[in-house]
């Protein structure tokens, strides 16, 4: 073989090569491109999902600031409330003690009443002696 057959058969070898080469390319920028709008996809999907989970977010904003809101007004009336029965505690204190005082007066009421009692059947019991001897009288006058 002559100089210009190896040079020829080097240059088929190396064009053989490219030819792979260019092959094993268009192989590879096929993955390329078929990554990439795998790619594009994703972030598209990622997009739309944060998109949502913002809108979310937002909703749950309002959500936390309505609830807020909401706490502050239970507060308010829970506060309210237990200043209401602070009130009441102390009315039914004030009303506690006089009914006490009332109880107290109604005891000594009825003790003076039994006491009046015992003074009346004294003098019922007085004034039947006073008839029964008057009857006497009058039966001893009139025999």
């Amino acid at each position: 073989m002559d100089t210009a057959d190896i040079r020829m058969r080097v240059l088929e070898t190396d064009v053989a090569k490219l030819r792979l080469q260019n092959e094993e390319s268009k192989v590879i920028n096929a993955g390329i491109f078929e990554v990439l709008n795998d790619l594009r996809t994703v972030t598209t999907e990622l997009r739309t999902e944060m998109t949502g989970l913002r809108s979310d977010m937002d909703g749950f904003r309002t959500d936390m600031d309505g609830f807020r809101t909401d706490m502050d007004g239970f507060r308010s009336e829970l506060d309210k409330l237990r200043i209401g029965q602070d009130e009441l505690r102390a009315e039914m204190r004030t009303g506690h003690a006089e009914l006490r005082e009332e109880i107290s007066v109604v005891k000594r009421s009825v003790g003076n009443l039994e006491l009046s009692m015992k003074r009346v059947e004294g003098d019922v019991a007085e004034l039947k002696a006073g008839h029964i001897e008057l009857r006497h009288l009058v039966a001893g006058l009139v025999k």
